[in-house]
């Protein structure tokens, strides 16, 4: 696909993209793997619905702050023009909604309440929503003022 820019640029934003998206797919397996361990283990019966609750918290927390801290991020990539920092912004996002999975993965072996998947449906959504965009790549370079 071509951006209208020159052929260093183009290759740089699509080398960048495509090695976003491998991380992205990659940390998503890894929430769907989690799940599976959680069906495939059984949880020690527990009585602390306190820690349950703390722990959603926690996800919820890590899944709100995971937008933010990418929006503040790729706003300093722009201004530095800088495809690492674009990378960076994604990966902290995708580790954000992928520790909400965790938090949910400890909810379950500590607590065993059963609606600890909430935690995976949130986490799973947030990293679909945090699908990698060409288009942040390119306002990064500042290919978009050529």
């Amino acid at each position: 696909m071509s951006l209208g820019l020159n052929g260093t640029r183009q290759n740089e934003i699509d080398a960048a993209y495509r090695s976003i998206r491998v991380i992205w797919l990659a940390i998503l397996a890894g929430v769907v793997t989690l799940f599976v361990i959680t069906r495939l283990v059984q949880p020690v019966a527990s009585n602390a619905k306190m820690i349950f609750w703390m722990l959603m918290a926690l996800g919820l927390f890590t899944f709100g702050a995971s937008f933010i801290m990418k929006q503040k991020t790729l706003r300093q990539a722009a201004g530095k023009n800088s495809l690492g920092m674009v990378r960076i912004a994604y990966i902290i996002a995708f580790a954000m909604c992928e520790a909400t999975a965790l938090f949910g993965m400890v909810a379950y072996f500590v607590t065993g309440v059963e609606y600890y998947y909430v935690f995976f449906v949130l986490s799973g959504f947030g990293i679909i929503l945090h699908k990698p965009q060409r288009d942040d790549l390119v306002a990064a370079l500042g290919a978009d003022k050529f």
